[in-house]
């Protein structure tokens, strides 16, 4: 394996401007200085395949000029230069080993420079004063040196000053010799050397010029590089902290609101209020109901990122969803004098019908609320052997200049004044993202003053058929008042929510247990219960899951019906919940959603 270079990449080197004249660089360049160190590595790596050419050349020029008399001086000059060799071969080495005396790349290239300049001085030697007179001998040396000298131009590529030097000291001396030698014959030599070094100062610089237009060429992609890394390690920060900030400020929203709901629903059961303190109730569950509206769409964004949301494909009837959303809109629709029409055809559809009606409630929802008195069309449609899911209005539209950001989270156009009824801003967000988990191709147009339309491309089955549902998981198999007389346990460490659920549920005729822990509960003596609803968060860094896991353990019963209540929006929390197996409601309880998850949970232990 090739030892690394100690040269660091692009690293900044400190270089008077007396060396940077020396080796034809420019100090007030920060370009060039931060490449400094990269052309000084790329000049040794490239100088370490020439080492055992060099040897061998020098071998043979030096038997080439022994003709007798001139034994000594052939063979010592040739001793020189593979000397010369040896000693480049072994710096190389060290630099490339990272050693001491090398590590400064500036050190490293003057050590680098003198070598080469003292080879070239002695291959003009040799050609000044070793080489014979004899033509036959002169043109094999002439060509040895081209040889050097046209891989010179290789080697030494980034820095042209080194180039320079080389073929400055190695030429410049046999050229003296030729001219003033006087015959023709060598004059004529002498002119071609002319010319050749001319060439290869015209090539050396060229192949300079590459070199150098490569490395900046590298060094903007990777300031690129880097620039584009920090850019999306701060996305990604900012994108975990809004997150981490969106589950924090929701956990901190949904305890007060659960607490509110729950208190309000025990007020509600009063028969001696009166009818003035029922609609002051009544206006509370509303206004309760508005802000929960808001809060479970950070928690579908939120379970959507946890990537806890796993689509359960089946085959179903597109017109008894589209019924059940007209049967929820007509009201609202009327309500803003919009125009609500439902497109049936009958079709079947191979998808999530829950997902699918999740993205027909957002935009049905934010047509209503953003395009009063419109005509609103959702339906299906059949395109050969696709069927398209169309929702369309004849609303104000989009603005151009909006509409590569309409599916950013909490972007909103036309609502300056965050008006809560317009919604939050994450619909289109959440719509974006459910049609790329189930894999939608979605069409996307509007056009200011005409209306906006989408289209969702839903694969068919392969043969229409009665669908066969599953039973659902919460369907009711017993009667809601049935969970009358069960022993319910609450376990909780809020104590005005932990007090306002046991009297709404002891109000549902259960006999309730309610307590901090799940040991406060054991601790007592008390027999099995019926049901455990327990809060997710409790003190000590203990959670419901283990408080659940806890009594079910007590009992020897592992499938006592529980189910675990949290105002947690947090992806890691979403994960950690969907992994529990134990039924999970978010704060603010809807009671009878609660009510009737225990009437069926109950009904299926039995």
């Amino acid at each position: 394996m090739e030892p690394e270079s100690q040269a660091a990449p692009a690293s900044v080197v400190e270089l008077n401007p007396f060396l940077g004249r020396v080796f034809g660089v420019d100090v007030a360049d920060p370009f060039v200085l931060r490449t400094f160190a990269d052309r000084v590595d790329l000049i040794f790596r490239h100088a370490r395949t020439g080492v055992l050419v060099h040897i061998l050349v020098a071998s043979v020029t030096a038997y080439s000029m022994d003709v007798g008399h001139n034994t000594r001086d052939a063979w010592a000059w040739g001793a020189v230069m593979i000397a010369l060799g040896l000693l480049r071969s072994v710096v190389i080495e060290l630099y490339l080993r990272g050693h001491a005396g090398l590590t400064n790349p500036v050190r490293a290239l003057i050590v680098f420079y003198a070598i080469i300049g003292i080879t070239g001085l002695c291959w003009g030697a040799g050609g000044a004063f070793v080489l014979p007179d004899e033509s036959a001998r002169q043109v094999f040396f002439i060509m040895m040196l081209s040889g050097t000298a046209a891989g010179t131009v290789t080697t030494l590529a980034p820095f042209y000053s080194a180039q320079i030097l080389a073929l400055g000291t190695s030429l410049l001396p046999l050229m003296l010799r030729f001219a003033l030698d006087g015959t023709d014959e060598e004059a004529i030599m002498a002119a071609a050397l002319v010319l050749f070094m001319a060439a290869m100062f015209a090539t050396g610089r060229n192949t300079h010029l590459a070199v150098v237009s490569s490395l900046r060429l590298r060094l903007e992609n990777v300031d690129l590089l880097d620039s584009l890394r920090r850019k999306s390690e701060e996305l990604d920060a900012t994108s975990r902290a809004k997150t981490r900030f969106l589950a924090a400020a929701s956990h901190d929203l949904r305890q007060p609101l659960h607490a509110l709901r729950l208190q309000a629903e025990s007020l509600a059961v009063n028969a001696a209020l009166g009818a003035r303190a029922r609609t002051i109730i009544d206006r509370i569950g509303l206004s309760v109901d508005a802000m929960e509206r808001l809060l479970n769409s950070l928690l579908d964004i939120s379970k959507l990122d946890a990537g806890v949301v796993k689509p359960q494909m089946v085959e179903f009837r597109a017109d008894t969803l589209l019924d059940e959303l007209h049967q929820e809109f007509q009201p609202q629709a009327l309500a803003a004098g919009c125009d609500l029409r439902i497109l049936r055809r009958g079709d079947w559809l191979e998808s999530d019908p829950t997902l699918i009606e999740t993205i027909l409630r957002n935009l049905v929802g934010n047509a209503i609320r953003h395009a009063p008195g419109a005509r609103i069309l959702v339906g299906c449609r059949r395109f050969g052997d696709t069927v398209c899911i169309l929702v369309a209005d004849t609303g104000p539209g989009i603005a151009p200049e909006h509409l590569d950001r309409v599916f950013e989270e909490f972007f909103q156009t036309g609502n300056p004044e965050r008006d809560r009824d317009k919604g939050l801003g994450l619909g289109l967000s959440i719509v974006s993202r459910v049609a790329t988990l189930l894999d939608l191709r979605m069409e996307f147009r509007s056009v200011p003053g005409r209306g906006t339309r989408f289209i969702f491309i839903v694969p068919p089955p392969p043969a229409p058929r009665p669908v066969t549902q599953p039973s659902a998981p919460l369907q009711a198999s017993r009667s809601l008042a049935g969970i009358a007389g069960s022993a319910v346990w609450i376990v909780d460490d809020d104590e005005s929510g932990r007090l306002a659920l046991a009297d709404v549920v002891a109000q549902w005729g259960c006999e309730t247990s309610a307590a901090a822990s799940a040991a406060e509960l054991l601790s007592v003596g008390l027999t099995a219960p019926d049901f455990v609803i327990a809060d997710y968060r409790l003190r000590e860094q203990t959670t419901g899951v283990e408080a659940i896991g806890a009594i079910r353990a007590h009992f020897g019963d592992a499938s006592l019906p529980a189910v675990i209540v949290t105002g947690d929006t947090a992806p890691e929390r979403l994960r950690e919940l969907a992994a529990s197996g134990v039924h999970v409601l978010h704060k603010p309880v809807q009671l009878g959603r609660l009510r009737s998850i225990m009437a069926n949970l109950m009904a299926r232990a039995e």
